[in-house]
């Protein structure tokens, strides 16, 4: 009974996981008609663009032509058409960003559910003493991948508002400053456009650094080995940190899961790093050896006391290490082991059994 009870708890787990997934698809759908109009929106108005843009180098040549009353009209048009130009394309790139979070999201809903149906099956298939005793580690298990998703959907929602939302807010303020002065003042409401685009540009950099963290999309495209020299780049040039990274022997593509998990290892050991070793240094290493894949991360931090930080009553303390240690030992059935001490740096390990 107790492993029928669990076998519930899976299905009404994974039916949640479903119920979301179709409104994630139904939502890029959704987004997709807006991608496709902002698209169709941005080609009319760049042929305008050129159009008028074609007209005003004629009077300029042609300025004798022309009265005065005509050339102001020429250039506010020029300047209204481009005006409403970045503007669109500035609304299309924020569109396609909102489109490729939700396939990311939608991805790792598809993993998740992936995973529920494979431990759905392994209970069903075992007889009722060995779902009795598997019980208690299964339903750690299970309690682990739902609590996680919930970390993940705090974590996300908490950036979205600090971040993205937070700069759109500060857009609309602007924007609306800049129709204020489009009447009174001409002169500072070129400037503050200019401020605007400037605004504009740097919170689109910020959200595609956004998506790239949460589902970087060379990871479906190009593979693991390309993403993690990349991110490896960008985190070590944002946070002044000499990354080292070795990759040996990986030449093939891994199964998506494999890739996934283990691009997500990586990244939470170099966030560690970021947030708490205060380090120079860090040694990646990525090395296929016969049947197994072995990962070290390696910095020349501060340095914990590991079982400090393990036993540690405070669940944010060891919650990386714990998530690090069930992605190997539990998704990938590897091996994980850490070794730290003060003034000595920390050193991450893990083997994965090759797919």
């Amino acid at each position: 009974m107790a492993g029928d009870d669990l076998i519930q708890k899976v299905e009404q787990a994974r039916d949640a996981y479903r119920e979301q997934l179709e409104r994630t698809r139904r939502e890029i759908s959704e987004v997709e008609v807006l991608v496709r109009q902002s698209s169709s929106e941005v080609d009319k108005l760049g042929q305008r663009e050129l159009s008028v843009s074609s007209r005003v180098r004629d009077l300029e040549v042609n300025l004798d032509k022309y009265n005065k009353e005509e050339i102001k009209n020429f250039f506010a048009a020029a300047q209204e058409v481009q005006m409403r130009l970045q503007s669109m394309r500035a609304q299309l790139e924020q569109v396609q960003a909102r489109r490729d979070m939700l396939k990311s999201h939608l991805s790792h809903l598809n993993e998740v559910i992936n995973l529920l149906d494979d431990v759905t099956g392994t209970l069903s298939n075992k007889g009722p003493v060995a779902q009795v005793s598997s019980h208690d580690d299964t339903e750690v298990m299970i309690a682990g991948i739902i609590q996680s998703q919930e970390n993940e959907r705090l974590r996300i929602s908490l950036q979205m508002h600090d971040g993205p939302a937070q700069s759109m807010g500060n857009l609309v303020l602007r924007a609306e400053i800049c129709q204020r002065l489009i009447d009174r003042d001409l002169d500072q409401a070129r400037s503050e456009l200019i401020g605007l685009k400037t605004a504009i540009n740097t919170t689109l950099q910020d959200t595609r650094r956004f998506i790239f963290d949460l589902r970087p999309m060379t990871l479906d495209d190009l593979g693991l080995v390309p993403t993690l020299r990349r991110y490896t780049a960008q985190i070590g040039e944002k946070h002044k940190l000499e990354i080292n990274l070795m990759i040996q022997g990986l030449e093939q593509r891994l199964p998506s899961h494999y890739e996934v998990t283990i691009f997500r290892f990586v990244q939470e050991a170099l966030n560690n790093v970021v947030r708490h070793a205060n380090a120079n240094q860090v040694r990646l290493l990525l090395d296929v050896n016969g049947n197994a894949l072995q990962i070290m991360i390696e910095d020349d931090g501060g340095g914990f006391h590991v079982n400090e930080v393990l036993a540690s009553a405070n669940a944010r303390k060891n919650m990386g290490i714990a998530g690090m240690r069930q992605q190997i030992e539990v998704l990938l059935r590897g091996e994980f082991a850490i070794e730290s001490a003060i003034g000595r740096g920390t050193r991450i390990a893990a083997t994965i059994p090759m797919p």
